[in-house]
């Protein structure tokens, strides 16, 4: 049996078509697939009889290592990405607003000549936005100021397939 060359590469990413510019341990896809179990029943008792597929989740995370404005409007979605605003006074809603009009492409891109080249060679998620409740803390010191990001991925629904992110 030969052996398999691992697969390893940094990416480049984007939000908005803003740079992260480059991160602490690149970009974290965690994936979650979502059932019902159908385990309770007079005649099997509490034995996993099926389970039912209800759609999947995913969020990425990322340590941006450069403060810049297009990092820190990726943090701060829903205030327009201007830093400390909440919201506006347009939309009249500015509050109870859906996450889809907040929402923008978040692109991963492979750095060509490494081993990760077309494995895949971009990630899109055309509905990204920062996860609700997540501690995104920043540290105003004498230390590199890093820019922690999270992004939970809106499904999208195309001629009847719903997808979380594309792979190319």
């Amino acid at each position: 049996m030969a052996i398999q060359a691992p697969i390893a590469g940094a990416y480049t990413g984007t939000w908005n078509g803003g740079s992260f510019y480059y991160t602490r341990q690149g970009y974290n896809l965690h994936f979650s697939q979502k059932g019902e179990a159908s385990s309770e029943s007079d005649l099997y008792g509490l034995c996993l009889i099926e389970l039912i597929g209800r759609g999947a989740s995913m969020r990425l995370d990322c340590i941006g290592k450069v403060y810049a404005s297009s990092t820190v409007a990726a943090m701060w979605q829903w205030g327009g990405g201007v830093f400390g605003q909440v919201y506006a006074a347009s939309p009249s809603s500015p509050i109870g607003r859906l996450g889809t009009t907040v929402a923008q492409a978040l692109v991963l891109t492979v750095v060509p000549g490494t081993p990760a080249a077309g494995n895949p060679n971009t990630v899109t998620i055309p509905k990204s936005i920062t996860s609700p409740d997540q501690d995104l803390s920043l540290v105003f010191n004498s230390t590199l100021r890093e820019v922690p990001l999270s992004f939970d991925s809106i499904l999208t629904d195309s001629a009847g397939t719903g997808s979380l992110f594309v792979a190319a």
